[in-house]
């Protein structure tokens, strides 16, 4: 029980930063005369990061073995979309010496990253303990 406690403050805490890093450390670029892709990245973001931490949160409440594995798959999903938006389905500013791209797209991937593998180890605990 403490286990999975630990993971869902792990997955809530690194969705906040998804939620947050476009628009405080990981910054994308400012609004000007047009939007750049960038800021659409931020936005899609901020919502997958809302998702994530929704999600961890019911994990903490949540008692049953498989509704704690299918939590953990739309998880993993979300995680998904948290990599490719900057990398392949928006992206970011094509200059390589812009912020976005030096920064908030590495920073967004290496999150997704780090929350994909707590999630795997979050399953296979879970797993392991149902069967």
């Amino acid at each position: 029980m403490k286990k999975n406690i630990v993971f869902a403050v792990i997955i809530f805490i690194f969705g906040l930063l998804v939620a947050i890093a476009p628009f405080t450390f990981a910054r994308v670029c400012e609004i000007g005369e047009k939007l750049m892709k960038c800021h659409w990245t931020a936005r899609i973001e901020l919502f997958l990061g809302v998702a994530l931490a929704f999600l961890a949160l019911l994990k903490l409440i949540s008692a049953n073995k498989m509704f704690q594995l299918g939590l953990a798959a739309g998880i993993m999903v979300i995680v998904c979309g948290v990599i490719l938006v900057p990398s392949v389905l928006i992206g970011v500013c094509g200059m390589p010496m812009m912020h976005c791209h030096s920064v908030a797209r590495p920073t967004l991937v290496v999150l997704g990253i780090l929350i994909f593998f707590a999630v795997v180890i979050d399953m296979v605990m879970i797993w392991k303990k149902s069967s």
